[in-house]
């Protein structure tokens, strides 16, 4: 994707100034973001507010391919973590994130959050390009659809293991992201 080459060549420019004594640099990536704080992430936008209308959760492509989401707190405390960490310079390092789940399995720790049935609809990949001329967020995610088209795993084994760091898990961080919006029915 265009982004991708964006995000790749950013990369290379750091990691060379690292590698030449420019500066002291790390990488600290994430997958997408949910979380208490974060209304606008894409489960927040199409699974939390459909569901507080009283609509239909809507899912990006295939509800059945896996897909990981950083809690976002966790993310701040690992990023600071390492920031913290003289020997992670240099480094690229993916944040402390759950394995994946389906769409569907996503829906479903919401809908059961919330107290609401498990309704959702797939936006196919066509829509969603469609959808993207009157609504800027689904624009942005037309690129990004290979993140929902096939299986996405986001691994950070590495950061868990060095850090001896074990993410929340998926069923923690709905619970507690619908907490703090308000919704839920716990």
């Amino acid at each position: 994707s265009k982004k991708g080459e964006v995000r790749a060549e950013l990369v290379r420019m750091i990691m060379d100034d690292v590698k030449s004594g420019k500066v002291q640099a790390l990488i600290a990536r994430a997958a997408d973001f949910y979380g208490p704080d974060n209304d606008k992430s894409f489960v927040i936008e199409t699974v939390y507010k459909n569901f507080v209308k009283g609509k239909k959760a809507q899912w990006l492509s295939d509800d059945t391919k896996l897909h990981n989401f950083t809690f976002t707190p966790e993310a701040a405390r690992a990023t600071a973590l390492l920031g913290n960490t003289e020997d992670a310079y240099g480094e690229a390092w993916h944040l402390p994130t759950s394995k994946g789940m389906t769409g569907k399995e996503w829906v479903g720790f919401f809908a059961q959050e919330m107290g609401v049935a498990h309704k959702h609809s797939v936006l196919p990949n066509w829509m969603i390009g469609a959808l993207g001329l009157f609504i800027p967020f689904m624009r942005e995610l037309k690129e990004m659809l290979y993140q929902y088209d096939r299986d996405y795993n986001f691994d950070s084994t590495k950061f868990e293991q060095r850090f001896q760091w074990e993410p929340i898990s998926n069923a923690e961080g709905v619970r507690r992201t619908v907490k703090e919006f308000g919704k839920g029915s716990k």
